[in-house]
């Protein structure tokens, strides 16, 4: 959804049909698509709108989703802010909500199968955002529905403070980069910080800058680490889908295979543009990797050889495309930053200008 917003920008689709697109997402999500207290599920059938064999009911997978749902309500106004307040307003967020050791939680997760993902034999609620994760965006969307909550949920999680060669960050317990990058996708904080002084983009580019010296550190024993090419992210491998962790992290175990996803370094434009930037133009001159839809997902250089993915996974070319829109035009970001219920929910959480 969001990307219409860039392709009227760009002048790649007119205002028109990228309006009717906007509104037959919005119409499938609120009419056709199965969806649990107003969230949705992981994997849906893409031709029936139905749940895809035993996977969860998923909170983040839901918020990724909506701020594409507040994006195009804020840009294109009209019937598409009618259909996307209706399901913004169908998510029950206190159903999700519970007490631990006297803090608030969401839940990750709702399985109705004992035997269904994340379940382990037991069918229910599964695990809690008791982390510092990729769930920033969940609190000032909630907001709205349950003020008196958000800033307890807010406050409720984890941080795991680190100290890597004298910088200080937030660390997500897997240290994975795509956690620290996907709220930026609509959130432009670059200027803000919470009530504790906080500031998330310094935090991710603090944690993106180690990611960057993590791979430098491990070039001898993979080559496709430089200066410009690094990153531990959630891509496709040549041994299928991986999700890589960075140091340091809680298990304080390296896990790559030496595999870079240009969603790693192109997802962090906002952040160190200038690095980005070059590492764009790195990737753009490795033969092969350059394909229809854009950069391939992933590749990875050998002594010998260099293997290169026919693939495409839309979350990873969605980022690099907001990323790129949020250093070029920041037509998502003035979109999305306006809408009502963001800016009501900034307030509840106290996120304000430094």
């Amino acid at each position: 959804m969001s990307s219409l917003i860039v392709g009227v920008n760009q002048q790649l689709i007119s205002f028109n049909n990228a309006y009717k697109q906007a509104k037959l997402t919005l119409d499938t999500l609120y009419n056709h698509v199965e969806h649990y207290h107003g969230f949705f599920y992981h994997f849906l059938d893409i031709k029936t709108g139905k749940r895809f064999m035993k996977n969860e009911i998923s909170t983040i997978d839901t918020a990724l989703c909506l701020c594409g749902v507040v994006a195009v309500s804020s840009f294109f106004k009209q019937e598409i802010e009618v259909l996307a307040n209706q399901i913004l307003d169908r998510v029950d967020w206190k159903h999700f909500v519970f007490k631990k050791e006297n803090k608030l939680y969401f839940h990750m997760a709702y399985n109705p199968d004992k035997d269904g993902d994340y379940t382990h034999g037991k069918a229910g609620f599964v695990h809690q955002w008791d982390m510092f994760a990729e769930q920033l965006m969940m609190y000032v969307l909630a907001a709205k529905q349950i003020p008196e909550l958000a800033l307890d949920l807010y406050h409720g999680f984890k941080r795991y403070k680190v100290n890597d060669h004298g910088k200080e960050f937030v660390m997500t317990p897997g240290n994975t980069l795509f956690v620290y990058q996907f709220p930026l996708a609509w959130f432009n904080l670059k200027d803000i910080v919470d009530d504790q002084g906080f500031s998330w983009f310094d935090n991710a580019k603090a944690a993106t800058l180690n990611h960057q010296r993590c791979s430098l550190e491990h070039q001898d024993k993979y080559k496709t680490f430089s200066t410009y090419l690094f990153g531990f992210t959630a891509s496709i491998t040549e041994k299928g889908y991986r999700v890589f962790k960075g140091l340091p992290n809680i298990q304080q175990e390296l896990v790559t295979d030496g595999t870079v996803s240009p969603s790693g370094p192109l997802g962090s434009f906002p952040l160190i543009p200038d690095i980005a930037y070059q590492s764009l133009l790195k990737m753009l001159k490795i033969k092969g990797l350059y394909g229809p839809y854009g950069l391939y997902d992933a590749f990875n250089i050998k002594e010998d050889s260099t293997w290169i993915t026919n693939r495409y996974y839309g979350i990873n070319q969605g980022l690099i495309l907001l990323m790129l829109d949020a250093v070029t035009n920041q037509s998502v970001y003035d979109a999305f930053m306006q809408h009502p219920n963001i800016t009501y929910g900034m307030e509840v959480l106290r996120w304000k200008k430094r």
